[in-house]
């Protein structure tokens, strides 16, 4: 049964091997360079392979590392704390707005719908009132001629 200790192990070699071996290989380069300056033979090295070589055993290394059971807990922890934290947010705000008397969205939803009902409601009711109004005033003025 593996420990703890193996587990960690497993997991440090898994995120540090791609760069261990990065390193290993551009120093087995670098000596080889050095052998053939030195007999004589020049080769160039290429700087836009060394950079695709280090980004290549970077990301490897970020890849293994976002994968570690320890980064995933990490996130996990973090999402849930976040999630506790807007729904305790939540809870305060509305146990303070209950406490002063200010009122929430949720308390006033209907609110505007129902004022927009009654206001269409009185101008509806203004419109009947001052066509019976012209009409009355076009009788007194037929009686008046």
């Amino acid at each position: 049964m593996a420990t703890v200790n193996d587990t960690q192990a497993d997991t440090y070699e898994a995120v540090c091997q791609p760069l261990f071996d990065f390193w290993k290989s551009c120093a087995e380069q670098g000596s080889e360079q050095f052998q053939g300056l030195l007999s004589g033979a020049r080769e160039t090295a290429d700087p836009q392979a060394l950079r695709r070589r280090w980004l290549d055993a970077l990301g490897q290394s970020l890849d293994n590392y976002l994968r570690t059971r320890a980064f995933l807990e990490a996130m996990h922890r973090n999402l849930e704390m976040t999630t506790q934290l807007k729904s305790t947010a939540e809870d305060w705000a509305r146990d303070f707005s209950r406490s002063t008397g200010i009122p929430r969205l949720s308390d006033i939803s209907g609110l505007f719908a129902r004022l927009q009902i009654g206001q269409e409601a009185i101008l509806a009711r203004l419109g009947a009132i001052e066509h019976r109004l012209e009409a009355l005033e076009n009788k007194r003025k037929r009686h008046e001629s």
